[in-house]
């Protein structure tokens, strides 16, 4: 029995030694290899960084991004942000740019979690992003900082910011108007819970703006219906767009067009609807002229108003006379 077990323990140290053995032997793979040197570049960017700041000098930008010294780089990361252009009044978009990367790094590292700091770090990291005008990331970190930080001083700025980046993104009236829709959502969710900002012409301003792209869109797309010559379709459309932007400044040309594609749908159809579609034609005319009883198509109107109740006329009368002999 003690022979047995002296044979076991000398195989199992045996076998504990090929283990090791293998363990020293095996390389390492690609990816250890890559986090080695990354590892070992980033403390030689660090112990460089604090020799500089030792010396009383700003660490250079790309040793500092290849550092671990997040708190630091939160700090030159304000700088860069604040930084004018040499012999001007405003910053770089270069300034701006370091700043983003610094304060990226610093965010990502969570160095500054639950530090009267955090809030601030956050802010600046969507104002670095909103000032390189990449709005579509600054609206996601303002949208997280307003729920993150409902008490901070930074919000109302952060709330105004997150509403600009959707103004900045509305495409002109020739695109889709989803980005011009949520502008005024927004501005309007923020001037609705800031009623006396300092910001609040600004906000008309801009409200102005995009709604005046919301007119101009409305219009294209009804008078395209009338340009390629659907004009049952355009009668539509002309009125949708009248009803659903009454303040639009192309009121009357929506009018004058809603009035000629009904008199030019009237004219082609066929002669047992002509006289009801003259009729609806001439609903379009009355409601134009008595808003606009000065319109310029007032002559051009006033013949296709003339046709129609002539033509109204005569039909009424054969309609009588047939009756009448039916009697």
């Amino acid at each position: 029995m003690k022979i047995l077990r002296t044979i076991l323990f000398s195989v199992l140290l045996a076998a504990a030694a090929v283990n090791t053995t293998v363990a020293q032997d095996k390389k390492p793979t690609k990816e250890e290899r890559r986090e080695e040197r990354q590892r070992r570049i980033a403390e030689r960017a660090t112990a460089k960084t604090e020799i500089e700041v030792r010396e009383g000098k700003h660490p250079r930008y790309s040793q500092l991004l290849k550092s671990t010294s997040y708190k630091l780089m939160y700090t030159e990361g304000l700088r860069y942000y604040r930084m004018k252009k040499k012999g001007k009044d405003y910053n770089s978009m270069l300034n701006y740019t370091k700043a983003q990367n610094l304060l990226s790094a610093a965010f990502q590292s969570q160095t500054l979690a639950g530090t009267p700091q955090e809030d601030s770090l956050e802010y600046y990291l969507g104002c670095s992003f909103f000032k390189s005008m990449d709005f579509a990331t600054s609206e996601q970190i303002f949208d997280r900082f307003r729920r993150r930080f409902p008490s901070s001083i930074f919000l109302e700025d952060a709330e105004y910011m997150y509403a600009m980046g959707f103004y900045h993104a509305s495409s002109d009236p020739e695109h889709d108007q989803t980005a011009t829709l949520r502008a005024m959502a927004a501005i309007a969710e923020y001037e609705g819970r800031y009623p006396n900002t300092v910001k609040k012409k600004e906000c008309d301003e801009r409200t102005l703006e995009l709604r005046r792209k919301l007119y101009v869109k409305s219009f294209e797309n009804a008078r395209l219906y009338y340009t390629i010559g659907q004009y049952k379709a355009a009668v539509r459309a002309l009125n949708n767009a009248i009803d659903e932007f009454p303040e639009s400044p192309y009121r009357e040309e929506l009018m004058y067009l809603a009035t000629r594609s009904a008199y030019l749908f009237a004219r082609n159809s066929v002669a047992s609807q002509m006289t009801d579609r003259y009729m609806s034609m001439m609903d379009n005319y009355y409601n134009l002229i008595s808003e606009f009883p000065e319109t310029e198509h007032l002559d051009e109107v006033k013949k296709m108003s003339e046709e129609a109740l002539e033509y109204i006329t005569e039909q009424t009368k054969e309609t009588t006379t047939t009756q009448t002999d039916g009697n």
